[in-house]
């Protein structure tokens, strides 16, 4: 059985990971830059 700090360590490890997983999900797919036209109105 694992000790009670390495099972605290990966429960917060896996906590952290699954939080704003769907803001990360977005920025992997569509990036956090926007684009010329949306920054400037450029057509």
């Amino acid at each position: 059985m694992a000790s009670a700090t390495q099972q605290t360590t990966t429960i917060r490890k896996r906590k952290r990971a699954g939080k704003g997983a769907k803001r990360k999900a977005q920025l992997r797919s569509q990036g956090s830059t926007k684009s010329q036209a949306e920054l400037f109105g450029d057509e």
